[in-house]
């Protein structure tokens, strides 16, 4: 675009002579002593008015010039703000949550089920959930423009970042083919570590950023470690109540991250728009969502509180930044009362589900 716009800076300098002739033919109208003077009263009228039309397209030439030319480029881009209606292919995922839905500053999250942290290997659903979070991904991409991707979980290779390609063509050539069946087989394979955020990664020219604090990765991690090798040697209630709150933790942290990684990638144009997937397992939306519905961040350290562990109050970076939230989860999460009951997400599904049952029976008929 930039080098239409020098293109059409030079073109006014041009000055071509069909575009003198409003001007010219305006010096000869007012300065003629005939005009309304004439007998030819209203074709004098007409005349002058006609003039001053002429003249009016000439000093406007070059605005109207840049608006005709940019017209079609800008009818060709998405919308910058997010689709009121998220219609997410059912046979992939379902919105259960949304928030500040009309800003153009827009997180996907996408709550996942995935290989367990210990042994890595997969669950008896994992690559099946693994395989709708990459339809549900691949969608996004598609239908919003999205270019940038962040990851639960902490990555060691510093070269997760991807220079800028031609879009259009990667686009082209990414997806459509990947059957979720063919999906399914490679990410069950329990000799390759392969998820769906790579999975997208390699099929999709995103860009990866670390969204996890190390510190508290770190601490949660040693955590799970304490629970699983000591089991009864240790004190499980006062150890599982530590893990919860540093879980917590871990989830405000990432949360309150997010706009300044993506304010980050915009200035330095790596992205065309405020918005991003965010992926992150299923037992961390029930937290997020409550953040977002007290528009802060508020966690209670464990009682009796070990050594450094205390209460935390903060504003919600997300709300202050004017970044709106969806919350999707795949399909087959979302049919599995037991799992959401468990991760404290059913009411969620539920109230959601009625809101927009009532916006469609109170929305009016189309007339016939």
């Amino acid at each position: 675009m930039k080098s239409s716009l020098i293109g059409l800076d030079t073109f006014d300098g041009a000055k071509p002579r069909f575009l003198n002739r409003g001007l010219e033919r305006r010096s000869v109208s007012t300065l003629s002593p005939h005009g309304l003077q004439t007998g030819r009263g209203v074709e004098g009228l007409i005349s002058k008015e006609f003039d001053a039309i002429i003249y009016l397209m000439c000093v406007l030439k070059k605005p109207l010039f840049l608006i005709l030319i940019a017209l079609p480029f800008l009818l060709s881009i998405p919308p910058s703000t997010a689709e009121t209606n998220l219609a997410v292919p059912s046979q992939y995922g379902a919105v259960i949550y949304r928030y500040n839905e009309e800003s153009s500053n827009q997180i996907f999250v996408i709550g996942l089920s995935h290989r367990d942290s210990l042994t890595c290997l997969n669950g008896d659903m994992t690559s099946r959930v693994q395989a709708e979070v990459f339809k549900i991904g691949d969608w996004l991409i598609h239908h919003q423009g999205l270019e940038l991707l962040l990851p639960e979980g902490f990555f060691k290779s510093t070269s997760t970042k991807i220079q800028k390609k031609n879009i259009n063509v990667e686009r082209e050539n990414s997806c459509a083919s990947y059957d979720t069946k063919v999906l399914e087989k490679r990410l069950s394979d329990n000799k390759v570590y392969v998820n769906a955020e790579m999975l997208l990664k390699e099929t999709h020219p995103i860009r990866l950023r670390q969204i996890e604090d190390k510190p508290l990765y770190d601490a949660v991690r040693a955590n799970i470690l304490k629970l699983a090798s000591q089991g009864n040697a240790c004190d499980y209630s006062v150890v599982n109540s530590e893990l919860e709150y540093l879980q917590e933790r871990r989830t405000a942290a990432m949360l309150q991250k997010i706009p300044e990684i993506v304010n980050d990638e915009f200035q330095q144009g790596n992205i065309k728009s405020r918005k991003a997937i965010f992926t992150v397992g299923l037992y961390h939306i029930h937290e997020i969502i409550r953040f977002l519905n007290e528009n802060r961040i508020t966690i209670r350290a464990p009682k009796p509180a070990s050594v450094g562990m205390k209460d935390c109050a903060s504003e919600l970076t997300l709300q202050k930044e004017n970044f709106g939230i969806t919350v999707i989860l795949p399909s087959l999460l979302t049919k599995d009362q037991k799992i959401l009951e468990m991760n404290k997400l059913n009411e969620i599904v539920k109230q959601y589900r009625g809101i927009q049952t009532s916006k469609v029976s109170s929305s009016p008929l189309p007339r016939p």
